[in-house]
């Protein structure tokens, strides 16, 4: 997966700034929601489905939102299925699945997905607890997949 170039120059900083500061903003605001109210609120996890579409297409990269649509279904069907996964879950798969799939395609989205249920599995296993708001693994994981796939 390129870098995404929309600017150069100093512009190029001062919008990799802001876009950091405002993806930062927007994934903290949804993890202190989750975590206080079990919520992922439509106004937050819509609109970052439709911020992530944009840039995927503005990267030359509009495959990428099939990332998101796949991690979307994937938690569509498991939460029809077998429960434990909220509409918050599913549309926040979309912006996540859309970034993860951006920064490192499908292997990338892979290990966002499973990463993301590794670490609330796992919290789940530490806390002892049999329920657990899934948002914050699900950021953790493509945060974490995105900065390695920077690094990479």
């Amino acid at each position: 997966m390129g870098k995404i170039v929309l600017f150069s120059g100093a512009a190029s900083g001062v919008a990799c700034v802001l876009a950091l500061a405002c993806g930062s903003a927007w994934a903290l605001a949804l993890v202190v929601i989750d975590l206080r109210r079990c919520l992922l609120p439509d106004a937050l996890t819509l609109p970052g489905a439709a911020v992530a579409a944009l840039v995927a297409v503005a990267a030359g990269e509009p495959w990428a939102m099939a990332g998101g649509v796949a991690w979307a279904l994937l938690y569509l069907g498991v939460g029809l299925l077998i429960g434990g996964v909220g509409g918050g879950d599913v549309k926040l798969a979309l912006a996540l699945g859309t970034a993860a799939a951006i920064a490192a395609g499908a292997a990338g989205l892979a290990a966002a997905v499973i990463g993301s249920s590794a670490l609330t599995i796992t919290v789940m296993a530490l806390t002892r607890r049999r329920a657990l708001p899934h948002g914050p693994g699900m950021v953790s994981a493509t945060v974490l997949v995105c900065l390695v796939a920077q690094v990479l």
